[in-house]
């Protein structure tokens, strides 16, 4: 009888589904339809889904923006390698960039992670990849005339008074309705102007006296300067529109020209007379102080106490600025945290005070008996003998724990364990002695050369701001080597020096 030949099965393929679905819903199935078809290719084709991934209501334009893409794209790569490959009802589903798509099926392809469309199958070879790539290049050409007709519908709307976006301090809408007011934060909008005109435009000061009287902002936010100019200066307050005024994706406001204004139908809650006098002195002091807190940068814009002056109120950082209201332009240091309304006092030092202050403080450390300085950790370079002591100390540690196994084992009697405890305690206090003495003779010599070492930094940092001021990097450098801030009391007009 012969035997029928042996035939090899062929190996079921583990598979995932990807599943998107965008906010505007154009010419998509829903995501049960979508499953449902490719559960229908899964089963027609050996293979077998064990896990879907989704986007639900998010556009496929950018990858990193669609969490369920980039978790499928991780479990892809990692060693399990638990799937052979991805099926999509579209391409589109799986990118409607092309290059994006080409990278991350490039990434995949590393892997053996086939990407298929079950509704777009095709050819092997050459011609297979090459209508891949027109398949991409369709799906971004239909993305980018979407998003031009989004931004046609949207402009046409905001011309027309139409309203979008999150409602701003004072407003509440409900779906499709006019926006209306919200009496209580409507209070604050009118204060926080009348504020700006009484402070003669500091925003800083009214985010501070907000920030006091526990006021917060639509999100429950503590206010800053940011938040306050933001609301000085939204038309919306005066019943107008705007859109386009930020890009998202740039993180840079537009400019101007690409800003639509049009007027709303809403109630204002801002007259216009009182806008006009805002807006004037808003525009006033961005022209008058628009330099004004430059940091210097790359073309000498820094100084060497950036980073080392605190302020004692806040204990934040006092940043370089330059005041160029003036004739000849005003250099200063000041608290970086009243911009943010979460200090009180500006501790505002001209440059030219505080680098004199820094080097009488050095001087008069430099000419005192004894320094006082926080050690920083020491080192371990121990020396020959304390690395000895040490050592033997552990091997005790380790010499009374084989001793108390051999009275546990019944190897030793109770008085044996007893008298080999003592010995070992009594050899254990004679080497802790013998560490006390050298360490303590270890740190008055590192002691004394220490702050041998400090001075003698304390000096060089002199003069090197006397001889060359403009070394701003070397000076800083030498200067943080051992002082680790300069602490600024601006109502005691004091510094503090912390030494290390």
């Amino acid at each position: 009888m012969s035997k029928e030949p042996l035939t090899v099965t062929s190996k079921i393929k583990e598979v995932c589904a990807y599943i998107r679905v965008s906010t505007h819903m154009q010419e998509e199935l829903s995501p049960d339809a979508q499953i449902r078809l490719l559960k229908d290719y899964a089963s027609t084709n050996g293979m077998i889904i064990t896990k879907v991934y989704n986007d639900l209501g998010i556009s496929g334009t950018k990858a990193l923006k669609r969490p369920g893409f980039q978790q499928m794209i991780s479990d892809c790569k990692s060693k399990e390698h638990p799937f052979d490959a991805i099926l999509v009802w579209k391409f589109s589903r799986f990118a409607r960039n092309q290059e994006e798509s080409i990278v991350y099926k490039s990434l995949l392809k590393k892997e053996n992670v086939d990407v298929i469309s079950v509704s777009e199958p095709l050819p092997d070879g050459f011609i297979g990849s090459l209508v891949e790539r027109i398949f991409e290049w369709m799906d971004e050409y239909y993305s980018i005339r979407l998003s031009g007709e989004v931004k046609r519908g949207m402009t046409q709307k905001a011309l027309h008074g139409g309203y979008q976006g999150r409602m701003p301090l004072g407003y509440q809408k409900e779906k499709n309705n006019t926006p209306t007011i919200v009496y209580e934060e409507s209070l604050l909008v009118k204060k926080i102007f009348q504020m700006y005109l009484d402070n003669n435009g500091n925003p800083s000061d009214i985010a501070i006296t907000l920030n006091k009287e526990g006021i917060r902002n639509k999100q429950g936010n503590r206010f800053d300067a940011k938040k306050i100019n933001y609301i000085i200066t939204n038309p919306f307050y005066i019943g107008k529109v705007r859109w386009n005024y930020y890009n998202s994706d740039t993180k840079r406001f537009n400019q101007p020209n690409d800003v639509i204004i049009a007027d709303g139908i809403h109630e204002p809650i801002i007259d216009n007379a009182m806008w006009e006098k805002v807006q004037a002195l808003y525009h006033a002091n961005k022209e008058k102080f628009k330099a004004r807190g430059n940091r210097r940068g790359t073309a000498g814009m820094k100084h060497w106490l950036s980073g080392t002056l605190r302020c004692n109120e806040c204990g934040g950082p006092m940043t370089y600025g330059k005041n160029t209201s003036r004739i000849n332009s005003i250099y200063f240091f000041q608290c970086s945290r009243r911009s943010k309304g979460s200090c009180s006092t500006s501790s505002y030092i001209n440059v030219k005070k505080a680098e004199q202050s820094v080097v009488t403080a050095l001087n008069n450390l430099l000419s005192s008996d004894t320094i006082d300085y926080e050690r920083r950790s020491p080192s371990d370079d121990s020396s020959e003998t304390e690395s000895l002591i040490k050592l033997e100390l552990a091997r005790l540690d380790q010499k009374e724990k084989r001793v108390k196994d051999a009275y546990i084992n019944e190897i030793d009697t109770l008085e044996e364990y007893r008298d080999n405890k003592a010995a070992i305690n009594l050899q254990r206090e004679n080497l802790l002695k013998q560490l006390e003495t050298v360490t303590a003779e270890k740190t008055l010599s590192n002691e004394k050369q220490y702050e041998k070492e400090i001075r003698h930094s304390l000096k060089s940092i002199v003069q090197m701001i006397e001889t060359n001021p403009d070394g701003y990097v070397e000076i800083g450098n030498a200067l943080r080597e051992h002082i680790s801030q300069i602490v600024y009391d601006k109502e005691k007009d004091h510094m503090t020096f912390h030494l290390y």
